[in-house]
Formats: C-alpha cells, structure tokens, sequence
C-alpha cells in the first residue's frame, strides 16, 4: 500500500475519533508529492490542517494577550480614558471597507494564477494591487492631516477629563496613520492565502500578539500616555506584517516581488468587481457591529463604552473559536457543488448546526450565570454588567449558532445578492433600534438592539431561503459527468 493509498483508507473509517485519528498524517512538515492528483489533493490538505492548527493557536494567544491587556489598560487607563480607546478602535475598524474590496479581488486573481501557473499575471496583480493600496492609505492619510485641527477630538469621543481631552487628538493620530500603513502591508497575508500557506501569516501574528502584549507592559512600566500605548500596540503589529513581506519577497517566492514596471491597469477594473460586493457585506457588518461602542460612548458618555465592551469580549469567546472549525466549510461547500453532492452539503449544514449549539449554547448558560463573577477575577471592579446585558449577550451568542453556519453555506453556494440585501437591513435595523434602546434602558439595549434586528432581517429570511436553496441545488448545479481524475482526488 502506497502512502497516498494508506491516508485515503484511513479516511474511509467509521466514527469521527477514527477520522480525526488518520487525519493526523496531513501534520507532516514535508510535502507530499504534487506530481500526481492524488499527491497534489493530500498536500491540500496539510496546507489547510497546518493553516487550521496555527490560525487556531494564534487566535487563542490572540485572545489571551487581549485579556490579559484588557486587564491591565482598564486598571491603567481608568473607564474614562480607555472607553476612549475602545470606541476609536471601533471607528477605525470601520473604516475597513476603504480597501474597496480590492484584497478580496486579488485573493482571486491569485487563486486562479496559481491553478494555471502563471507567474507572470499573479506579479501583475500584487504590483498593482499594491499601488493602489498605497494611494488609498495616502490620499486618507492627508484627508485627515487636513482635516485633524477643525475635529473637536473631545467632542467626538465623549470625554470630559483634562487627560483624556488632551489625548483624544494625538491618539486617534496614531491609530489612524497605523490604519493607512497596514493598508497595503495586508497584502501579504492574502498572498499566502491565495497559496494555501495562510499558516506562515498566522506564525508571524502570533509573535506580533506576543510583542503588543510585552509592549503594553512596558508602557504601562514607563507610565507613558494614551497615544504611546496606541503606538506601542500598532507597531508591533506593522513591524511583523513588514517582516513578514520582506521574507515572503525575498525568501519564499521571489518571483512575485513587485515592481513598477509590473503596475498593469487594465487589472483595476477585475480586481474592484470581484470585491464590490463583499465590500459592501463588510460595510453593512461594521455598521451593525462596530457602531455599537460609538452609540453607546455619544448617550451615555465614554466611560460607559468599558461595560458593554468587556463583557462582550467574554462572551465572544466561543463564536471566535467556533468560526475555525467554520471557515474551512466555505471552501468545502463550493467544491460540493461542483460535484453535484448535494446529500453531503445537507449532512456537513446538519452537522454544524449541532456543533455549534454544542460550543455555544452550554458557553452563552454558563456565561448568563457566571459571567459577573468571571469578570470581577478578570479586571476586578472596574465593570459593574447588568443581569439583563448578561442575558442579551447570551442570547446574542445564541442566535449566532444558527447565523454562523447558515453563512458559511450561503458564502459557499455564492448567494451574496441575498446575503447583501439581508446585511443592509439589518444594519439600518440594528443601528436604529439600538439607539432607541440604549436611550431606554441603558448599555444592554445595545446588544437587544442587534438581537432583534439579526432575528427580523437575518436569521428568519435566511431559514425560509436556505431550505429552498438546497431543493433547487439539483437543478442549480447538476453533478457532472463522472471524471477519473476528479474521483481519483
């Protein structure tokens, strides 16, 4: 029996501790051999475990090193001055979608130069992807220099404290030439997506998480102010995207180092229509979520931003690790399709379900019950959460259960116009009642306010649509002609 011949055996056998057991194989750390279509589906899939595994360890550490610098900036910071900081995050995380969708355009452009060797589009792509990039984070950069003097920076945020009016300016300063910096510096983790080598970006960020964390520390050590904390984080982060690039280019595929002469055009217009519509998901996402903080920091002041904010890091806990064993369905789904195996695609959407409700449902109780004691070990006295925000994030937690799998089968069966339509209602929805409520009840009527718009313009539109998605999948996507190399990968 040959390798490829004992890891396609193994995955024959019944129940999924034999499965996870053989799937062991693919954690090697020397390629298989890609000279046949056995070889090259086996490399596949030590390219996606490896990519699984890191991702996951780095997000863990990712969310470690945030809890823990929680801990730390809210006892340094005070309410005042780190609610500040919390909702700059989310305005500039808000300006995501300023991309324009370009990364997303040249993640597929490189994806299909990858399956047809050529080399010389893919350097085209990055080149001119780069550029363009580039002018964005540029031509933002000087909108905001022009503008910085007329922005009443303490206004903006809600703060009222001599230090935090005079860190507002200077700290947003920072955090947004950060943003501009990152913009084109994002490539590299798409190139090594595109190459199925998302691995390396995940070993480079966690030694960036590493780095922030000790930088946090050693700010808070030297008693520096807000925006030399925000400097610190940013930096560590940009300098291991950089180092990051300068190995990829140099090391790891030379060929693709960009040059100006490689700048093409005529590449503008395919990479910004393959990303328009997932630019506009992203924006109706961050409207609905990262808005949340702002609303909350401009009724209730700024301090009050740390109650809803740090208790909804706890909860997000489990979706975050969730969405690991989710992701990797997106691509699953698509190539199900392809193959015309519609009885896989409704037992993988039945199997996720269930797996979601079991990490989420037993999180969200435990969280309902035991969260305000959890919190009070975690940063002490500085948040005080209302049993009825408790109760909001735990349903919250709960509705994602059905949401998260449902899009990732929507993303894979390519139904953006439907998922576009529901995001923008849902946006405007969750924004609009989250404003009355919080006017109502407080810092929780954020939360209920994103609750009741994901169930009215998410979760219901899409439980009628998907059954009927998946009946139609017969007509939609036939299963093609039986194909030797096809059933041999």
């Amino acid at each position: 029996m040959t390798e490829i011949e004992g890891v396609e055996a193994d995955a024959a056998l019944p129940g999924m501790s034999e499965r996870l057991w053989s799937s062991r194989r693919y954690l090697r750390l020397h390629p298989f051999d890609t000279s046949t279509p056995e070889g090259r589906s086996a490399e596949r899939y030590r390219r996606i475990a490896w990519s699984t595994l890191l991702g996951g360890i780095g997000k863990v550490i990712a969310m470690g090193t945030g809890f823990i610098s929680v801990s730390l900036a809210i006892g340094y910071l005070g309410s005042e001055r780190y609610g500040m900081w919390v909702t700059m995050s989310s305005l500039v995380g808000v300006l995501g979608p300023l991309d324009l969708g370009i990364g997303l355009g040249l993640l597929t452009i490189l994806s299909d130069a990858n399956g047809r060797g050529d080399r010389e589009t893919a350097r085209r792509a990055v080149a001119t992807s780069l550029v363009m990039l580039f002018t964005i984070g540029a031509a933002a950069l000087l909108l905001f220099l022009a503008t910085y003097a007329l922005i009443p920076w303490p206004r903006l945020f809600n703060v009222h404290t001599a230090q935090a009016a005079s860190e507002a300016g200077p700290a947003a300063a920072v955090l947004l030439t950060s943003f501009a910096i990152g913009l084109p510096l994002g490539i590299v983790g798409l190139i090594q997506l595109a190459h199925q080598s998302n691995y390396v970006s995940s070993a480079w960020a966690i030694a960036g998480n590493l780095g922030s964390l000790a930088a946090i520390v050693a700010v808070i050590t030297l008693h520096a102010s807000l925006p030399m904390l925000v400097l610190a984080l940013t930096a560590v982060g940009l300098l291991a995207a950089l180092l990051n690039g300068a190995v990829l280019f140099r090391f790891q595929w030379p060929w693709l180092r960009p040059h100006r002469a490689d700048v093409d055009m005529k590449l503008i217009r395919p990479l910004l229509r393959v990303g328009g519509l997932f630019m506009i998901l992203q924006i109706a996402g961050l409207a609905a979520y990262q808005l949340d903080n702002f609303v909350i920091a401009q009724i209730m002041g700024a301090e009050s931003v740390a109650e809803y904010a740090i208790p909804l890091k706890l909860f997000s806990l489990a979706p975050t690790l969730l969405s690991f064993a989710l992701t990797p369905l997106w691509p699953a789904y698509r190539e199900s399709l392809a193959r015309g195996d519609w009885a896989w695609i409704s037992r993988t959407l039945r199997r996720s379900l269930l797996l979601a409700a079991a990490i989420n449902i037993p999180s969200a109780l435990f969280l309902i019950f035991a969260g305000p004691t959890v919190l009070h070990l975690w940063v002490g006295d500085k948040v005080h959460p209302t049993t009825i925000l408790m109760l909001g994030l735990g349903v919250w937690v709960i509705v994602n259960t059905v949401n998260g799998p449902l899009a990732m089968l929507l993303n894979g069966a390519g139904a953006m116009g439907f998922q576009a339509a529901c995001a923008i209602l849902m946006a405007a929805g969750n924004v609009t009642i989250s404003v009355f409520l919080v006017y109502h009840i407080g810092v929780s009527g954020a939360v209920w306010g994103s609750i009741i718009a994901q169930i009215v313009f998410v979760l219901l539109p899409s439980v009628w649509y998907v059954p009927r998605m998946l009946r139609r999948l017969p007509q939609t996507h036939p299963r093609p002609e039986a194909d030797p190399q096809a059933e041999s990968e």
